[in-house]
């Protein structure tokens, strides 16, 4: 599909939906989320019905991935993605991505965030235009979405179900993409600086976005694989289905390992089933692992939790504080219990150490089987977190709080970390990714 370009210009293209947007399996709340705030929920998006032949299995392939992956080491958290040893010269940034379609920036190294936009603020057509200001917290206001066939409609707010739920930021070959959408059709879109979004692949939903092995990958029933991030190529259906032969449709977590010439790995789950699936020819097809315990997790990595790799070690990490580790690139796996409190973060890589935090500690393993704790110093949790290249870390308190509840936070060693002051960030839209990456020059970040 080709891109449009515009500071934010989607394309909203009429094609008929193939699945309902929310389908029996899915639960009504994300895990964690009235624990937390009370506001968010993960729901099921659509899919796609029967899978291809082939598309599951343990490793049908026979092959280690179609390229070298190629992780910088300490790039940071998965969710960040990583670039390929090509990248281009640019300016240092992360970018936090949240609901709405918001993106903000920070090209100080995390002492400030700028260019704080969102797609209630700019009219965009996944809103039907609407300017109004959109508040995800306020129980009973509605909001102007476009259903898959073009439809507008006013629908009481629920960015937890809606065109602009954030499920994914990565960055790679220069170019930051990220993916909006979750039960109700959203976007992937590219940017170069982190402020001029362009929509590449419009009127669908994934439940992850990731970079590895130089392609970006969009996870869900029917993933899409992209090389620049521009241009989309459909997968081969990747077949969730629980132990009791039921479909899974929604697809929870989505992760990247530098392992095993590279590895995507998806979990999804429904109402009473849940599946993993992986992908070791860089998201052309996914199978399934031959042994993962029934206890390898328990909540599942969703909104809390991640997937990592490193160390020739995958882990999948989830809120409730299980570890599920792979050491043969996901075809067996083993558990074990990292603590019995929240886990509330996102995770990173350090090229040394995988690291989580929850409620007043920091948790580190160097193969996801041995955990060490250790308290930090924090005025709020550490929730969705990213490491640059330098060892920079940047957070944000929770994924299900926005605006005067939201906290921004920096790091340079995960154990301490700086709240930002009044005035250093803009309050508003809950984030749920970060992403590291080199930038164009921009007016918020104009470089040397």
């Amino acid at each position: 599909m080709p891109a449009t370009t515009a500071r934010w210009c989607p394309v909203v293209l009429i094609l008929a939906a193939t699945t309902p947007a929310c389908s029996a399996d899915d639960p009504s709340t994300e895990a964690g989320a009235i624990e937390s705030s009370g506001a968010g929920v993960d729901a099921s998006g659509p899919g796609t019905a029967e899978p291809a032949e082939g598309s599951t299995g343990a490793d049908p392939t026979g092959t280690t991935g179609s390229s070298s992956a190629t992780s910088p080491t300490g790039a940071g958290s998965d969710d960040a993605g990583s670039s390929s040893g090509d990248d281009p010269e640019g300016i240092p940034i992360f970018v936090a991505q949240g609901m709405v379609g918001r993106t903000t920036i920070s090209c100080d190294d995390g002492h400030t965030w700028v260019a704080d936009r969102a797609w209630d603020v700019e009219g965009d057509p996944h809103l039907c235009g609407s300017a109004s200001p959109v508040s995800c917290d306020d129980e009973g206001a509605t909001c102007s979405q476009v259903w898959f066939d073009g439809t507008c409609s006013m629908e009481p707010c629920d960015c937890g179900h809606s065109p602009g739920f954030s499920k994914g930021i990565a960055y790679g070959g220069g170019r930051f993409v990220a993916s909006w959408g979750w039960g109700w059709p959203g976007a992937i879109a590219a940017s170069t600086n982190g402020v001029d979004w362009t929509t590449t692949l419009d009127n669908d939903t994934f439940g992850g976005l990731r970079f590895g092995g130089d392609r970006f990958v969009a996870a869900s029933r029917a993933p899409q694989v992209s090389a620049d991030g521009l241009t989309w190529t459909a997968s081969a259906e990747a077949n969730f289905e629980g132990a009791d032969g039921v479909t899974i449709w929604s697809v929870r977590r989505f992760g990247f390992a530098d392992v095993d010439g590279g590895r995507f790995v998806a979990y999804a789950s429904g109402d009473s089933s849940t599946d993993t699936l992986v992908s070791s020819d860089g998201g052309a097809t996914f199978w399934r692992p031959s042994a993962i315990p029934t206890d390898c997790l328990g909540e599942g990595p969703g909104a809390y939790g991640d997937i990592l790799g490193g160390n020739g070690v995958i882990v999948m990490v989830d809120g409730d504080g299980h570890s599920c580790r792979s050491t043969d690139g996901g075809d067996t796996w083993t558990s074990s219990q990292i603590t019995d409190q929240r886990i509330a973060s996102s995770g990173v890589w350090t090229g040394e150490e995988f690291w989580f935090w929850g409620w007043g500690n920091r948790y580190r393993s160097t193969d996801g089987a041995v955990w060490t704790t250790e308290p930090i110093d924090a005025d709020a949790d550490v929730g969705p977190v990213a490491r640059s290249p330098d060892g920079t870390l940047v957070a944000v308190n929770n994924v299900w709080l926005g605006y005067d509840a939201q906290v921004f936070l920096r790091s340079t060693d995960g154990l301490t970390w700086d709240t930002l002051p009044p005035g250093a960030f803009a309050p508003s839209h809950p984030i749920f990714f970060i992403a590291h990456g080199l930038a164009e020059a921009s007016d918020a970040c104009p470089g040397a």
